[in-house]
């Protein structure tokens, strides 16, 4: 009676394993990038706020960026989650500066793009260079 239940809780654990995902945290700048801009085509500005380097500008960018895209109309919305990732260019200032050129399948001719600084170990977006254009 026991093995029956002892090879039903491994057979559960087996199938809840398998579908699970696994989310892979992002570690290279391009990793960080990405992952930024895909969770806000998909309208997911919590998980794209962890990637944001923590000021008070960035975090007054990020605010207006969030409250002006929410307000876009639903269907717009809906064709951003389901844009890809168009990567332009990706240049370096420095070993710890990235300059990450995109745009996205839905607004190709909309192009931005994002610093991506190397702070404390971690790759981080600064959006006052894509707001504001100074490095």
């Amino acid at each position: 009676m026991i093995k029956k239940y002892v090879v039903l809780l491994i057979l559960t654990a087996a199938i809840v394993a398998c579908n699970s995902k696994s989310k892979k945290t992002p570690v290279t700048d391009v990793e960080v990038a990405t992952t930024f801009i895909r969770h806000v085509l998909d309208n997911e500005f919590n998980e794209a706020e962890q990637y944001l380097l923590k000021d008070e500008t960035n975090s007054q960018i990020f605010e207006r960026f969030k409250n002006k895209y929410s307000e876009k109309d639903k269907a717009i919305l809906e064709k951003y989650k389901q844009a890809d990732i168009i990567v332009n260019n990706i240049s370096y200032a420095t070993d710890s500066v990235c300059l990450f050129n995109y745009s996205n399948s839905y607004s190709r001719t909309d192009t931005s793009i994002l610093k991506v600084l190397r702070t404390g170990g971690k790759w981080l977006i600064d959006l006052k260079y894509t707001f504001s254009g100074n490095p």
